[in-house]
C-alpha cells in the first residue's frame, strides 16, 4: 500500500486506518507540506480528529486554504485576499454605477426604473446563512472547489511563498 501525502511527508508507515490519507492523498504531497509547515502535524491530527467525520472534508480543505494564504502573504493571509476581494467589488460596484448612469441619460428615467426592476432582484442571489452546512452545500461543490489556484508571478504585489523552512524542508513550488 502506498503511503498518504501526509505520511510520505513525515517518512511514517501509513496505515489503513491512518486518519489523515483521505485527506491528502498520495500526489498531494505539497499540500501537506504547507499545512504542516503552518499548523504543525500533530495539530492537524487533532483537529481532524475533534471534527465530526462528515465535516472532515471541509475541515481539511479549509487548514489547506488558510495555510496557503498564510505561506502567500505571511502577514495577512486570508484576510488579505478577503480585503483584495472587497476591493474589487468595491470598483466594480462604482463602475455599475456609473454604466447606469449614462445609460440613464440616453433611455430616459422611466425605461431605467423598469430594467432595474426587471434584472436586478436583491433576494434572488442572498445565501441564507442560518441554514445547516449540509442543506446548502453538497460533495459536488466540495470536489470542484480548488483551494490552490496557480501561484502567482513575480511581478505581483504579493510575497512570493519561501522556498523552504528552518529545517530544510521544500514547502512551496519551485518558482
Amino acid at each position: 500500500m502506498t503511503p498518504c501525502g501526509a505520511c510520505k511527508y513525515q517518512r511514517r508507515r501509513c496505515g489503513s486506518d491512518c486518519l489523515l490519507a483521505p485527506y491528502f492523498p498520495a500526489e498531494s504531497i505539497q499540500r501537506f507540506a504547507v499545512v504542516h509547515h503552518v499548523f504543525g502535524g500533530g495539530n492537524v491530527s487533532n483537529i481532524l480528529k475533534s471534527t465530526s467525520p462528515e465535516s472532515r472534508k471541509w475541515v481539511a480543505r479549509a487548514l489547506a486554504y488558510q495555510a496557503e494564504a498564510r505561506v502567500r502573504d505571511p502577514v495577512h493571509g486570508c484576510v488579505g485576499l478577503i480585503w483584495e476581494q472587497e476591493a474589487s467589488l468595491g470598483i466594480l460596484k462604482e463602475k455599475l454605477q456609473k454604466a447606469k448612469r449614462e445609460l440613464a441619460q440616453y433611455v430616459g428615467p422611466y425605461v431605467m426604473q423598469k430594467m432595474i426592476a426587471c434584472f436586478s432582484d436583491p433576494l434572488a442571489n442572498m445565501v441564507d446563512l442560518q441554514a445547516p452546512l449540509s442543506a446548502t452545500v453538497d460533495d459536488f461543490d466540495l470536489s470542484s472547489w480548488d483551494p490552490f489556484p496557480a501561484w502567482e508571478s513575480p511581478s505581483s504585489s504579493r510575497c512570493q511563498p519561501p522556498q523552504a523552512d528552518r529545517k530544510g524542508k521544500s514547502v512551496a513550488p519551485p518558482s
